[in-house]
């Protein structure tokens, strides 16, 4: 499939360690994911786990789901590590928070640092969304 309408958008955010944080991602409600980036830039590089999910699951009937129902990718930074990534991927995803009327423009990053303390970071999604208009 030929590339069409490339959105792409970094969102900066912190997180304790030792809790699992929710990160909205705004992006378009549905696409192909072409890429990411997760990069640690302040705090003890320990390690963190990441999902990254199709909802929040702060209501019914989503909240009744594990969250492996909603699973698009995870990621883990190592010890001594600041960044993991991935490009050329071809992962179709739409929100399922929304509807058809009143779509949600988001993506979730379940995220928890390992380690002590408040850690920051940056991530960044890149997206095909020719069929998202």
């Amino acid at each position: 499939m030929a590339a069409g309408y490339i959105w792409s958008n970094s969102t900066t955010f912190t997180a304790d360690s030792g809790v699992e944080t929710l990160v909205p991602i705004p992006c378009p409600h549905r696409g192909e994911i072409r890429g990411f980036n997760l990069v640690q830039t302040t705090g003890d590089l320990e390690g963190v786990d990441a999902k990254l999910v199709t909802s929040n699951q702060d209501t019914a009937p989503n909240i009744d789901l594990p969250v492996e129902a909603f699973l698009l990718d995870t990621m883990t930074i190592a010890n001594a590590a600041t960044v993991v990534s991935a490009n050329n991927l071809d992962i179709a995803f739409i929100n399922r928070d929304g509807t058809p009327t009143s779509p949600q423009r988001f993506l979730y990053l379940r995220i928890t640092p390992v380690g002590t303390g408040t850690k920051s970071f940056v991530f960044t999604l890149t997206i095909d969304a020719t069929k998202a208009k």
